[in-house]
């Protein structure tokens, strides 16, 4: 019911230095913990090691965002390792 003012996707917290959610639709996205705006969604192509060759998960964020939010099997950055080691890995949750 919500999903024009809400999505949720993981980003990357220049502060935090921490994988967090955040609402990507809010009018100034910032985390969750420490309030800043310094975010990094993980479509973006410096959190970006390696792309996969299959999607994780899309969302079609071309009303909202002018584009589509994608997370792959691929390698991303690891705030904790400083390397990109970082998965997403399906968990088989399915929702409508």
């Amino acid at each position: 019911m919500n999903f024009t003012t809400t999505c949720y996707f993981p980003c990357l917290c220049k502060k935090c230095e921490e994988v967090v959610q955040v609402n990507l639709l809010s009018r100034r996205p910032k985390c969750p913990s420490c309030r800043t705006t310094r975010l990094i969604p993980y479509d973006d192509s410096r959190v970006i090691g390696k792309m996969g060759i299959n999607d994780i998960a899309e969302w079609n964020m071309q009303e909202g965002l002018g584009k589509d939010l994608v997370i792959t099997d691929g390698k991303y950055y690891c705030p904790k390792c400083k390397k990109n080691n970082l998965r997403f890995l399906d968990s088989g949750l399915c929702w409508d």
